[in-house]
């Protein structure tokens, strides 16, 4: 009876703890609230001027003017989009929307990620922290000049250990990942991930 009786106990504590794993909708919906995250983030930095997104903060080394780390305390990324379309005139003229693409290079491709997948506020409130890695050598100058120019961004790559929870997630899903974010072949705005794991969980990529 003793032995029956601590099996059941066991199997009580289990069953909660497997409950409590992330389903596969989880995963998607973190992964995209930091990819997004970071994108809206390197977008709102790129902006003339700058944007302020609720909840994240960029960090700088000395003497650096492309920032090191992005932290997040609470950022909702359903507030993003009003920030980038409070930066869109009204039936604006060709050439004022080809002035708004220079103060905003990457502003068009932040509101149609956070378009497309729908974020509403609560969905995904994100905590934690990213490190970016813009190349050697790299500035704000330069970056720039190759946004402007060519339409594309030079890979960037980010390593995020940051945590999403919200309405779109059934548990606090704690994302530690590499991603690269570029210009593909085609010149279009990719993520790219290159190491994964969720809630200490690795996973492949």
């Amino acid at each position: 009876m003793k032995v029956a009786a601590l099996i059941l106990i066991v199997v009580s504590l289990m069953v909660p703890l497997a409950a409590k794993a992330p389903t596969a909708n989880d995963v998607t919906v973190a992964i995209a609230a930091i990819t997004d995250s970071a994108i809206c983030s390197v977008a709102a930095f790129l902006n003339s001027p700058s944007l302020d997104l609720p909840g994240s903060t960029l960090h700088f080394r000395t003497n650096e003017s492309l920032p090191h780390i992005l932290t997040f305390q609470n950022s909702d990324i359903g507030t993003y989009l009003s920030v980038f379309m409070a930066t869109r005139q009204p039936n604006a003229s060709f050439f004022a929307s080809l002035f708004n693409a220079a103060r905003g290079p990457l502003n068009d491709i932040a509101i149609q990620y956070l378009t497309v997948h729908g974020w509403e506020v609560g969905h995904a409130v994100l905590k934690g922290a990213m490190v970016t890695e813009w190349g050697e050598g790299a500035s704000l100058a330069s970056l720039m000049t190759t946004v402007v120019t060519s339409g594309k961004i030079p890979a960037i790559t980010v390593v995020a250990d940051v945590t999403v929870q919200g309405r779109r997630v059934s548990i606090p899903v704690r994302v530690e990942g590499t991603f690269m974010l570029h210009s593909d072949e085609e010149g279009y705005f990719a993520v790219k991930p290159l190491a994964l794991k969720i809630n200490g969980e690795e996973k492949e990529v």
